[in-house]
């Protein structure tokens, strides 16, 4: 009874076009002055113990690195050098726009901040180059779902939070499943472009190639400093998140002087907003989580689904439609943080590894990006593009389709997530 009523009024709530965060603040205290329980002295203090989490201060400084490329011009350079080098190919844009898409995951750790970026530069010139708008908005919009799977991501660093699981572990293992999804868009837009006779764009002659890679040198390394930094041990994920911000930061000023230092607090005010939204959200489903464990919704849940489920598989599929369902309405971060507690005992009891399970959340939120009524990424492109959301759907349903297929294969080979962790000893 109270997960229905927390359901039902934060469910109301948000159809109301109230913010989510306070949908969820607002259901949480009804319930509370409705069943008697823990005292409303701790909603201050499970809000506040929800954000007060060292590994969650990389969350504004992935969201700051995101800003200072984008405003430095780091993400033009590469758009660049991907369109040099794909250019000769049918369908180019199309695949520089994946090309691009699996480059930025190893950056920002946003699906959101990946749509805008590519999508502010890369539909307009699909639109001029004859792509269809609808198909342009689709692609972008699932091609910036890679950008939170494979490392940094904000998702994986707040379930890792919750779950208390190992981030750098979960960063490890998103590789794999990240680069399945972009080599399968890359496959279909090189098989759709035979198809539909996209158009190629003029080989880029070596000499100007050679110079975009020069211009570009130095924003192709940021990556290579994350992986060094995850596989060496060197840099804890916020230590990690900061060093991205430097190294965005001095491009960004020193060697591309593309952002000027008064321009700075304009970006920084910007970045504290977009963090400030993030907390407040973590903060709110914190206490929506807390009833639930207090109230031992999850302990009910697990047990009856124990009764009813009687194998992995079972358990596994049950999981996945909760995770697609959450993922049409709610944001990641507050699903990842109400769910993580409903969902750990079921795992244990099946026996489903954690860092697995993390993947498979992940994967899924990242799915609602795209799927209505929500679809955060899929309304950005579109308005980008300026096609109707109807046509857009049309073009995304194959891709759709891609998703769960991939989706499927990470949920019941669990290998494809854990199998490069166990390589690499964590």
């Amino acid at each position: 009874m109270i997960l229905l009523t927390l359901g039902l009024l934060t469910l109301g709530l948000v159809l109301l076009s109230i913010p989510v965060a306070f949908a969820l603040g607002l259901s949480s205290l009804v319930v509370m002055l409705i069943w008697p329980g823990p005292p409303l002295l701790l909603v201050a203090q499970k809000i506040l113990n929800g954000m007060d989490s060292f590994p969650l201060l990389a969350v504004p400084f992935f969201l700051l690195a995101a800003a200072l490329m984008n405003d430095g011009g780091i993400t033009h350079r590469i758009i660049s050098i991907f369109s040099g080098t794909l250019g000769r190919f049918r369908g180019s844009l199309g695949l520089v726009n994946v090309g691009t898409n699996i480059f930025l995951a190893g950056i920002s750790g946003s699906s959101v901040a990946d749509a805008t970026a590519t999508g502010s530069v890369l539909i307009p010139a699909m639109k001029r180059e004859g792509y269809p708008p609808a198909f342009a908005a689709s692609l972008t919009a699932v091609a910036a779902v890679i950008g939170p799977i494979i490392p940094p991501s904000i998702p994986l660093v707040i379930y890792g939070v919750v779950a208390k699981v190992s981030i750098i572990k979960l960063f490890v293992a998103g590789y794999l499943p990240g680069l399945l999804l972009g080599s399968c868009l890359l496959l279909y837009v090189a098989l759709l472009a035979r198809y539909r006779r996209f158009p190629t764009q003029p080989p880029c002659p070596w000499p100007e190639l050679a110079g975009r890679l020069k211009r570009g040198f130095w924003s192709l390394m940021m990556p290579v400093f994350l992986v060094a930094g995850i596989f060496g041990g060197v840099f804890t994920v916020t230590e990690l998140g900061a060093v991205l911000v430097v190294y965005a930061l001095v491009l960004s000023v020193v060697v591309y002087r593309a952002v000027e230092l008064r321009g700075l607090p304009s970006t920084l005010r910007r970045v504290a907003l977009d963090s400030a939204n993030v907390m407040i959200i973590v903060g709110m489903s914190s206490l929506f989580a807390y009833l639930i464990v207090v109230f031992q919704v999850n302990d009910v849940i697990a047990t009856f689904a124990t009764e009813v489920i009687d194998s992995k598989i079972g358990a596994l599929l049950l999981m996945n439609v909760i995770l697609l369902v959450a993922g049409m309405f709610l944001d990641s971060t507050p699903a990842t943080i109400i769910l993580v507690p409903i969902f750990m005992p079921l795992a244990q009891a099946f026996g489903i590894d954690p860092t697995h399970l993390g993947l498979i959340m992940v994967f899924n939120l990242m799915i609602g990006l795209v799927t209505p009524p929500v679809a955060l990424n899929l309304y950005i492109a579109a308005r980008i593009a300026g096609a109707p959301i109807s046509r857009v759907l049309l073009e995304l349903a194959p891709m759709f389709a891609m998703l769960i297929a991939i989706l499927g294969l990470i949920t019941f080979v669990p290998e494809t997530v854990l199998w490069l962790p166990r390589q690499l000893g964590f």
